[in-house]
């Protein structure tokens, strides 16, 4: 499945932040919709995560389907 500009903008944000950066989050998008999947340590990065997704342009929700481990 080909990557599309919301996606790589989400993976780039998520990989700016400071909290989310070292996790490999997946990221789907479809046609706004953003799903999130992965593993993380802590509802902390799992709700920053969600955070930092919501805040580029262009997402319209937000599927947080990662797990904390």
């Amino acid at each position: 499945m080909k990557e599309n500009s919301l996606q790589l903008q989400v993976e780039s944000a998520l990989l700016q932040d400071h909290i989310t950066q070292d996790y490999g989050i997946e990221v789907l998008d479809s046609n706004g919709v953003v799903t999130l999947r992965g593993m993380v340590p802590n509802r902390t990065v799992r709700e920053q995560a969600e955070a930092v997704t919501r805040e580029v342009a262009g997402v319209t929700s937000v599927i947080n389907e990662l797990d904390v481990i």
